[in-house]
């Protein structure tokens, strides 16, 4: 009678799946999931990975799984050799989880495993080999080695509370102040800064209530009797982080109590001091910017902003609306059409 096969490679295939799942989920305590056989392209099952409480962990290895006693003729001092086509190499190192070569003996009901490490790999002719150890059965022992492959696993719920709680006081602050030392400024150096700034634009929510609302105090010159733009090492510094660091014109404070951008529009333009003033009780003074020299700075502020606005998807409106206030922080008044 003229009907399918059920042939011995694919009957052997299922012996060894039947085998292995046995083991995994009696010997481990853990669940194997089948690869449907049209999605097999070199990876047989998935190995879940349940915690002692018996939760799902999300983490998971991948087997390519031989059955029989072919697979037990090649052998070593150490295993038996497994070869295998370069295209499952690639596969296999290209996965996004641990892949590892398991070899089920359907006589003795036993299986040995390896991961698939590039380093553990030999050429052999046009393909590839690898050793499976006598050493490495898949028993209960073999579970903390298994579990090394995948990497420790973490409660994210519980480390997520204090980032979660972070966010929501920047997201109730309504002025986010940085400080930056003496030092820093001395050796040019803006790391913990940049990471200070990045750590504002970890999510759409926060970048947006982000907007103007960040001033950076620089500390250790209070016994300088200069202001902060006439001192030839802050201005070299902050000229420098304009340029490596994106957003300022997005994120820098620009009312009336805003400090830093003050600092950085003196710093990059020309300016004559009118007169020394005292307001309030504190000293200042009135000075006269050139605006003129103020142009490269703008546009460098303007190019920067177009960049950030179209990195954190910032609509043109608002950036149309905070050139406008970095225009009337550095003028004093807004054009039209901003």
């Amino acid at each position: 009678m003229d009907l399918p096969k059920y042939n011995k490679s694919s009957q052997k295939g299922e012996v060894g799946i039947t085998i292995l799942k046995s083991l995994i989920e009696t010997e481990f305590l853990w669940l194997l999931r089948v690869n449907h056989k049209e999605h097999d392209f070199g990876i047989d099952a998935y190995i879940d990975v349940i915690a002692e409480d018996g939760g799902v962990t999300g983490k998971s290895i991948a087997a390519q799984v031989k059955t029989g006693d072919s697979y037990f003729k090649e052998s070593n001092n150490i295993g038996w050799v497994f070869r295998g086509k370069m295209e499952h190499l690639n596969y296999y190192l290209n996965h996004d989880i641990p892949v590892i070569i398991i070899l089920v003996n359907e006589s003795t009901k036993k299986a040995y495993w390896c991961l698939c490490d590039a380093t553990k790999t030999e050429k052999a002719g046009e393909n590839w080999k690898i050793v499976v150890p006598y050493a490495q059965e898949l028993t209960s022992s073999a579970k903390m080695e298994l579990e090394k492959c995948i990497g420790p696993i973490r409660d994210y719920a519980s480390q997520l509370e204090g980032f979660w709680g972070i966010n929501k006081v920047l997201r109730s602050s309504d002025r986010i102040l940085f400080i930056v030392d003496k030092p820093d400024i001395e050796q040019g150096t803006y790391a913990e800064l940049l990471a200070g700034l990045e750590r504002l634009l970890v999510n759409p929510e926060l970048v947006r209530h982000v907007r103007e609302r960040v001033d950076i105090a620089i500390h250790g010159y209070n016994d300088d009797p200069r202001e902060l733009y006439e001192i030839a090492e802050v201005r070299a510094w902050v000229i420098k982080v304009v340029k490596g660091i994106n957003g300022w014109a997005y994120l820098l404070a620009k009312d009336d109590t805003a400090k830093f951008l003050r600092v950085l529009q003196y710093c990059n333009m020309d300016y004559k001091v009118l007169e020394e003033c005292t307001e309030n009780g504190r000293k200042g003074r009135r000075v006269d910017a050139d605006l003129t020299t103020g142009e490269r700075i703008l546009n460098e502020l303007f190019c920067n902003l177009n960049v950030f606005c179209e990195k954190h998807h910032i609509s043109e409106q608002i950036a149309k609306e905070i050139s406008g206030n970095l225009v009337e922080y550095f003028c004093g008044s807004r054009p039209p059409g901003l």
